[in-house]
């Protein structure tokens, strides 16, 4: 069974990539980067368990987004779920952009299926001495973002500069999204 464990979705975010997009963070992660700001998404526990069926359902209903960007935890260690979505995706026409921890050298093959239907890929380990909070779309000098098809280009990045979104909920609650300065933080806790 083709079971996903999720920890949330946003349907609509613009700092996770170019454009409008969804956001998947999954649960789970053997990973264990020094200084991840994740922690809470390395156990498996706690997470929903998702047929990919009924996620795929849930993206395609944010028409507004035209594509979905997978966080974690970390998504390629739930691969073998992970790429019948991608695949449901790409066929319905939505742009995919993969953040993982793992290296190409260290992926299965699965793992790299799942990497090449990727338009835009981030890999390799959160490095906390390499932190940087004014990259674009990863949190270490050493990840890089790699564009894999032509869909989007370096341009679509728009240069280096720190993101972040305060999502207000229907119920007056907030989320916060990216890494803001503490000072916008602490408005918000």
């Amino acid at each position: 069974m083709q079971l996903l464990r999720i920890n949330s979705i946003v349907l609509h975010t613009r700092i996770y990539g170019p454009g409008w997009r969804t956001a998947v963070w999954f649960q789970g992660c053997t990973l264990a980067c020094e200084g991840c700001w994740n922690k809470e998404l390395w156990p498996a526990k706690g997470a929903e368990m998702r047929h990919y069926k009924e996620v795929l359902a849930e993206l395609m209903s944010a028409s507004r987004s035209e594509g979905v960007t997978f966080l974690g935890g970390e998504p390629l260690q739930q691969a073998e779920a992970l790429l019948p979505l991608l695949q449901d995706l790409k066929a319905n026409g939505k742009s995919i952009f993969l953040y993982s921890g793992y290296e190409r050298k260290e992926l299965d093959e699965t793992q790299q299926a799942c990497v090449a239907l990727a338009d835009i890929v981030v890999l390799g380990r959160y490095i906390e001495a390499e932190r940087d909070t004014n990259l674009r779309w990863r949190g270490s000098r050493n990840q890089v973002v790699e564009f894999q098809s032509d869909r989007y280009g370096e341009s679509d990045k728009n240069g280096e500069a720190s993101e972040y979104e305060v999502h207000i909920k229907n119920d007056g609650t907030s989320l916060i999204l990216g890494y803001p300065p503490e000072d916008v933080r602490s408005l918000f806790t």
